[in-house]
């Protein structure tokens, strides 16, 4: 008798597991279920968009491309130097710097994130530079959180109206969240960040150092000729 209950509760118990396996078998993923997530994409080197903002010989040999912060301390610090750097007579015609925005602060200083958007709107005006040097002339009011963006496009001499119009366009912010991608695919992490030739750079060096890095990345490139 003992076995016979054994045998019908082990009948029963293998009858049920196939009623489960036809049945998980039936289960379909529904159409609407999220894709499965994925890493992003990584890259070695920042390419140049027609739209980056961009200083220096269009025909240089070589290109200084750096992703950098309204609301960044050493980015206002490395503006001057990088003048500089452009108006040094070993360097002159032979270098040109490309602007990427990184508002790496925007969650610190909201404001720098309204900066990036104009300063978008300022280079589809034709004024990017004059921009940037006077948002970085006010660094320590963005970083209080003084209402800066109004002055800053009125010391630019643009037109206020039409900044804050353009600044409310999708694609103005598509442009920013491209140029943040880029700089997550690149493992960017401090602003600003140089990527030149076969250099990466990040933070500001001495001008000395700077200089000399780029005049070597500059004799590489005239040996490889």
């Amino acid at each position: 008798m003992l076995d016979q209950r054994r045998w019908i509760i082990g009948f029963i118990g293998s009858l049920t597991l196939l009623i489960c396996i036809g049945l998980i078998l039936k289960i379909k993923i529904p159409s609407n279920a999220p894709a499965p997530i994925t890493r992003e994409k990584k890259i070695t080197e920042p390419t140049i968009k027609i739209t980056d903002p961009q200083r220096g010989s269009p025909d240089a040999p070589l290109s200084i491309i750096y992703f950098s912060d309204f609301g960044c301390d050493s980015c206002a610090n490395a503006s001057p130097e990088i003048d500089a750097l452009l108006k040094d007579p070993q360097l002159a015609g032979k270098i040109r710097f490309v602007w990427k925005d990184f508002p790496a602060h925007k969650n610190i200083f909201p404001d720098s994130f309204e900066l990036h958007k104009a300063g978008r709107c300022a280079a589809a005006a034709g004024h990017f530079w004059d921009f940037e040097h006077v948002a970085f002339t006010h660094i320590q009011e963005i970083h209080v959180k003084l209402p800066v963006i109004e002055k800053i496009i009125t010391e630019t001499g643009l037109d206020l109206a039409t900044i804050e119009n353009c600044m409310r366009s999708d694609g103005i912010i598509s442009a920013l969240e491209a140029n943040e991608q880029e700089a997550r695919a690149l493992d960017v992490t401090a602003t600003p960040t140089f990527f030149f030739g076969t250099q990466r750079i990040e933070g500001i060096l001495p001008y000395y150092e700077f200089a000399g890095t780029i005049r070597s990345e500059l004799a590489r490139i005239e040996a490889k000729k």
